[in-house]
């Protein structure tokens, strides 16, 4: 069934009854169908779709990106689609809202609907949200930086993660706090903005705060309005079906070329790192996923063609890239929960934001398509909307519970689970941890490894316990 009959009336933007120009903005998780409703949204309204995904804006690699084709773009024009070539890094906030801007000027002035979607919703946040801090972005994206010449003066730079983190406690301790030990992007970052300023990162970030809030104080009421019209998107999938959705995917990839195009990819990072170029393995198209999963098996086929351990390899890196894109999927709903509602509940955009249920396929052009089209019919006509949480029993009980998580005041903290070797940054998540089944089990197995050392008699009791209780006796 085609939903296209309810474009007629709205060709132009001329014939909507709002007076501000509106924009229809789509996000979620990798795998929940975000590019399949801004194409049916944009044919049945006459828009035109801008891309908000960072990966997709790299030229070429469609299945690496897991890019749109253009069977699937139905005719419709895509915007920031394979635009930046595989040695740029990737778009900062700053350039995405500048470029995005332009563009969607451009489409209103066509009379066009434009339609913003992607998986970065850093982007769409940085685009939407004027005045908010964009925290996890470098407070660098306003200061030039060479990195050649900041690696060549600072070799430290260049060192592993743990190295950096070491200086960056003795020059800003603050901002060693907030980072993760592995994250050696933004303790890099942190370092660079140190050596190019000659101030601290945490001290510029202080600035920006008092600066922002002394503007909305002064603002007053003022600095709640947004200036976008906005009608907002949330597709929505539950993780269990979401994950084995995704993981049939990987597989799809890997039959339709994931591996050539890995390979295309390995060949231009090792040809640059042969010439002598400095290639920053956080950055840019070797950040997708798929190819650092891939890069031990690619290395094998290279220096070792004949080695029957390629097999192994493989099937390794397919499910190391299964498991990278199940957690990607799972750090979207994050960002979404604990910053994009954040800000949209500064905005009062809440009553803008509807969340459509993917997690059925079978239902996914009445739940997500259906739903998605109607909506964007009122919106348009200026019909009143529906309130989000009376969209769908979903939509109900994960929008009432990701509100009340986001409103959730957490508490800073840097501790290292010595036991399972990982580093945890608020206190919430410190305690979940202990209280974990897999913390539980490793602090299980550590114990009964101590009770054999102290007497090796009890070697016998602790298979049994491993064994379970049903086991026979040794």
């Amino acid at each position: 069934m085609t939903l296209r009959f309810l474009h007629r009336g709205y060709s132009t933007l001329r014939s909507f009854k709002h007076t501000m120009e509106p924009l229809v903005v789509i996000f979620g998780s990798t795998g929940t169908g975000k590019s399949d409703l801004a194409v049916e949204l944009a044919s049945n309204f006459n828009g035109e779709i801008i891309n908000a995904d960072a990966m997709q804006m790299y030229e070429g690699l469609p299945i690496i990106t897991n890019k749109i084709t253009p069977e699937e773009q139905r005719g419709v024009p895509h915007h920031l689609l394979g635009n930046v070539q595989l040695g740029e890094n990737p778009w900062t906030v700053l350039q995405f809202k500048d470029a995005a801007s332009k563009i969607i000027s451009e489409i209103r002035g066509r009379g066009k609907l434009p339609i913003l979607v992607g998986g970065s919703t850093y982007y769409l946040d940085g685009l939407l949200f004027d005045n908010r801090l964009i925290k996890d972005q470098s407070a660098s994206e306003n200061v030039i930086v060479d990195r050649e010449e900041l690696n060549a003066k600072f070799p430290i730079l260049a060192e592993p993660a743990e190295v950096m983190l070491k200086k960056l406690r003795e020059v800003d301790p603050e901002m060693a706090e907030r980072w993760h030990p592995k994250d050696i992007r933004k303790i890099r970052n942190s370092l660079e903005i140190y050596y190019t300023t000659g101030r601290r990162a945490s001290e510029i970030y202080a600035e920006q705060r008092s600066r922002k809030e002394s503007k909305w104080a002064a603002a007053g009421s003022e600095s709640t309005k947004s200036r976008w019209n906005v009608l907002m998107f949330w597709l929505y999938a539950r993780s269990e079906p979401l994950n084995e959705r995704l993981d049939k995917r990987v597989d799809k990839m890997v039959a339709n070329g994931l591996l050539e195009e890995t390979a295309q990819v390995y060949d231009w990072y090792q040809a640059r790192i042969a010439s002598g170029e400095t290639v920053d393995r956080d950055r840019g198209i070797v950040q997708s996923i798929g190819f650092w999963q891939f890069e031990p098996y690619l290395r094998a086929l290279k220096e070792t063609p004949e080695s029957p351990e390629l097999t192994k390899l493989k099937e390794a890196s397919i499910e190391d890239t299964k498991t990278g894109t199940r957690r990607y999927a799972k750090y979207q709903v994050r960002w979404i929960t604990m910053k994009t509602l954040v800000s949209l509940q500064d905005e009062k955009l809440l009553d803008r934001l509807y969340l459509l249920d993917g997690t059925d396929v079978q239902t996914w052009r009445d739940e997500v398509a259906g739903k998605g089209v109607e909506l964007t019919k009122k919106f348009l006509a200026g019909e009143k909307l529906p309130q989000p949480v009376d969209l769908s029993e979903t939509a109900r009980e994960v929008l009432t519970a990701k509100v009340e998580r986001s409103n959730r005041q957490e508490t800073r903290c840097n501790k290292t689970c010595e036991l399972c070797k990982k580093t945890f940054l608020t206190e919430e998540l410190w305690q979940a941890h202990l209280k974990s089944q897999k913390h539980s089990k490793v602090v299980r197995a550590v114990k009964r490894r101590a009770l054999v050392r102290s007497d090796p008699r009890n070697k016998a009791l602790t298979v049994v316990e491993d064994q379970g209780a049903d086991a026979p006796p040794p």
